[in-house]
């Protein structure tokens, strides 16, 4: 028989996936026309690729953990389909981080050996924050009692050591919002116009907000009762696929302007 309390943070954590997937909803067709004037009818380049993995493997993410959440699956074997939900949770996650780095990159006057650096890092910080979370989820796991009556996996609960990976894409999200602080101040510190600006800040907004629900998201799976530990499971996802399209978007639109300035600004010679 499950605790009260622990009974409550279980019921929380699935209200607040299953309302993920409605917030997923409602802002996927409040940024429709954006995606079709900033995507649609433009090249297939590594941009729009990662643009298409971040926004719509997000809603096979928040399919299968909905199933996840509502499905009664008692005395079932649940590990396959636990591996195959995280993987597009990672893949959803990896590919919204891949438009911060380009976008990193664009500030940066697309300098290739900064894109090399990160590219590294990014794979450093995936490879160490799986492999020592599933090593140390393995250490926190209670042996099984040969003795015991089976028992279900399908818990809708996570480990402690789920916030190290978390852990590690705070660390790179910091890294790129720095690097971008950074570059506003020693490149662009005699431009003020109003595109630079809006370009600065708008990055800065977004990848701020993405890192602040990172470490909520280390907060309660570390510190809060381990019942409510999945509480920001699914939203960990769409939120970084909601705000990693609007920082597309604003690259877009800021690309937009500059070459309509660059237009306006444009006198030929004439002739005598």
């Amino acid at each position: 028989m499950v605790a009260p309390l622990e009974n409550t943070g279980i019921q929380t954590a699935k209200y607040c996936n299953v309302a993920g997937l409605g917030l997923l909803i409602f802002d996927y067709f409040l940024t429709l026309e954006p995606e079709i004037r900033w995507t649609w009818n433009r090249r297939w380049n590594i941009t729009r690729i990662l643009f298409v993995i971040s926004r719509y493997m997000a809603f096979v993410a928040a399919v299968m953990t909905s199933y996840a959440v509502l499905a009664t699956r008692a005395n079932e074997n649940c590990l396959n389909f636990s591996r195959a939900s995280n993987a597009t949770h990672i893949i959803s996650i990896l590919a919204a981080e891949g438009l911060l780095i380009i976008r990193t990159y664009a500030f940066w006057k697309q300098s290739k050996k900064l894109l090399a650096v990160l590219l590294v890092l990014a794979a450093i910080c995936v490879a160490c924050g799986v492999g020592i979370t599933s090593f140390v989820g393995g250490l926190l796991t209670a042996p099984v009692n040969p003795s015991a009556p089976p028992t279900s996996n399908c818990n809708f609960e996570t480990t402690r050591a789920s916030a190290i990976q978390y852990g590690f894409l705070v660390a790179y999200e910091l890294l790129l919002l720095s690097l971008t602080v950074f570059k506003r101040y020693e490149y662009y510190s005699d431009c003020n116009g109003r595109l630079v600006r809006a370009i600065f800040q708008g990055g800065v907004r977004y990848m701020t907000a993405i890192i602040f629900v990172s470490v909520v998201n280390i907060v309660i799976t570390s510190a809060v009762p381990i019942s409510y530990s999945e509480m920001m499971d699914l939203p960990q996802v769409i939120f970084h696929s909601m705000l990693a399209s609007r920082v597309l978007f604003s690259l877009r639109e800021s690309d937009q302007h500059l070459a309509t300035l660059q237009l306006s600004t444009f006198h030929p010679a004439q002739e005598d």
